[in-house]
């Protein structure tokens, strides 16, 4: 199938790290179990470094970008900008209008079958479980306050997010906006800068997304779809029709980025697994060889 055949594009940002690289791994494989490689392209932001160690294949673009975390002197080492920043701009624009829709996502996903042929209606939210503290909603509020924006309370809408590209495009320039703005309000000393899980600097591109998802409360949340997105990996239930997208999670059970990586899992046999689960499903993914996967789901490249 044409890119012109394809509605949805899929876009993240990998940066120079052997952990994200193998983030990606998990997106890419299950992109392509899920049969989603058919109906979607992945739309991947880099850092140049790694232009010869991501899959040159139809349905992947692949677009090299200094992170902004390097050369933008407000974000300097904060890393989580450029999964924000890196999708947004002249070096991506273009290649985004292409698209009806678009999924915005961190690498270290797993998509289901249930994505495949999945055509929004209205805005579809994550689950950014940053929003449960008090001292979180007061902080929020309270910036929203400050600065001019109407927040509807609906709290927790800041993380991954699809939308139609002409919202999509518009949605990143404002969170744009609003991260320089809490960057600001923050402050530069670290003192200031709150702790997990109340209102702390750290995830500010979260709360970014939700002022601007509030912000235009009639284009994003009105009729949007919410926590749809980033279904926690260590969920123990069955993947039903409305788990699209698996977040990975860090903690103790299974299934736990962490963990993996630990080598926790390495003596689990894959065809012991269960992959209508969720958790069993993320750990399938990550222990069976992209080979297999591609032979599996009859992959083109």
């Amino acid at each position: 199938m044409s890119v012109k055949d394809k509605q949805v594009g899929i876009m993240t940002y990998i940066d120079n790290s052997e952990k994200m690289l193998e983030d990606f791994s998990w997106l890419y494989k299950s992109w392509i179990h899920s049969g989603c490689w058919q109906t979607s392209d992945l739309i991947v932001v880099h850092h140049p470094a790694l232009a010869d160690k991501l899959p040159q294949e139809s349905g992947i673009i692949l677009i090299p970008l200094e992170p902004v975390s390097q050369h933008d002197p407000q974000f300097q080492n904060y890393h989580f900008i450029n999964s924000i920043a890196c999708l947004s701009g002249p070096h991506i624009d273009t290649v985004l209008k292409r698209y009806s829709w678009l999924l915005r996502t961190d690498a270290d996903v797993f998509l289901t079958h249930h994505l495949a042929n999945f055509t929004p209606l209205y805005p579809v939210h994550g689950r950014g479980n940053y929003h449960f503290t008090a001292n979180f909603r007061e902080k929020m509020l309270d910036f929203c306050q400050r600065h001019g924006v109407e927040h509807r309370q609906h709290f927790g809408c800041g993380h991954s997010v699809m939308l139609s590209s002409e919202l999509m495009i518009s949605f990143l320039q404002r969170q744009m906006h609003w991260c320089r703005k809490l960057a600001e309000d923050f402050g530069p000393d670290r003192a200031n800068w709150g702790a997990w899980p109340g209102w702390y600097r750290g995830v500010l591109t979260m709360y970014a997304a939700e002022i601007a998802a509030n912000e235009r409360w009639p284009d994003y949340l009105q009729d949007g779809r919410e926590r749809i997105l980033d279904m926690p990996s260590c969920t123990e239930g069955n993947i039903d029709t409305l788990t699209l997208h698996i977040h990975a999670t860090h903690g103790d059970t299974l299934f736990s980025k962490f963990r993996y990586r630990a080598g926790e899992y390495a003596d689990i046999d894959p065809t012991t697994l269960d992959i209508h689960r969720v958790d069993h499903y993320c750990t399938w993914i990550c222990l069976t060889p992209i080979e297999a996967i591609k032979a599996q789901a009859g992959y083109i490249e």
